[in-house]
């Protein structure tokens, strides 16, 4: 009797869990976040009139150590350089040749996911001519080279080896989207120019060149998808359009 009862009473959770089987639906999976193209392009203003309009950010450096390179990014991260596609923005780049207050330094296009603002990934941008190489400060009173000789074979020859000269860029930074209710537009930009007059803020050095200002830009913008925006600063302008793609 009592295992008829315990055969039966088994029989029953067997039945009610495929029951609930049925009735549970299974966990939905996760959904891969929306992809989007950005196209941008990066002009010159040549009218100087305009440079102290406005009081403008002092120069700072933007960080570029978690920023992707277009190219160069994994597949993995889903952000593809798309600058061999169709241009969407290429009448805007045409008018703006033939205008006579900007010169066009270049245009950008790209493919990413738009990820919350904690999680987003900034885009390296560097664009227009290569101004010189910034050699790293050494250290006061002496040179790596003059304490190499010295070295243990087990040293490490990082840690007093000279940096590499870094290129400087006319543009040089990051450009970072995010989504979260809204997309949004963080640009981190320095802008260079070898120059005799500067903006407050502007920091000032000399190349074998000449000498060059560094101006900050930096702002972020709430960007309404499919349509044109335009970023300004008195020394350059950002056109950028952002596409969901479909």
């Amino acid at each position: 009797m009592l295992h008829r009862l315990t055969r039966n009473l088994s029989r029953h959770c067997l039945l009610a869990a495929l029951c609930l089987a049925v009735v549970l639906p299974a966990p939905a999976p996760a959904q891969e976040p929306r992809m989007f193209r950005v196209e941008m392009v990066l002009v010159r203003h040549t009218d100087r009139q305009a440079l102290h309009s406005e009081v403008w950010q002092s120069a700072s450096v933007p960080r570029i150590e978690e920023a992707l390179v277009l190219g160069e990014a994994p597949p993995e991260s889903r952000f593809r350089d798309a600058s061999g596609t169709p241009f969407g923005l290429r009448d805007v780049v045409t008018r703006l040749e033939q205008a006579p207050l900007y010169d066009v330094i270049a245009s950008f296009a790209w493919e990413q996911p738009g990820l919350a603002p904690e999680a987003a990934i900034p885009v390296r941008i560097q664009a227009g001519p290569l101004l010189g190489r910034k050699v790293p400060e050494e250290t006061p009173g002496f040179t790596p080279w003059q304490i190499a000789p010295v070295m243990s074979p087990m040293m490490d020859r990082a840690a007093v080896e000279p940096e590499a000269p870094k290129p400087l860029y006319e543009v040089d930074g990051t450009v970072t989207l995010s989504l979260a209710r809204f997309l949004h537009l963080q640009t981190d930009l320095l802008y260079r120019r070898a120059t005799q007059e500067t903006l407050p803020g502007d920091h000032v050095w000399t190349l074998e060149g000449g000498q060059f200002a560094e101006s900050y830009i930096s702002e972020r913008r709430r960007m309404r998808s499919r349509e044109v925006h335009y970023l300004d600063h008195p020394m350059m302008g950002i056109i950028v359009e952002i596409t969901p793609i479909e």
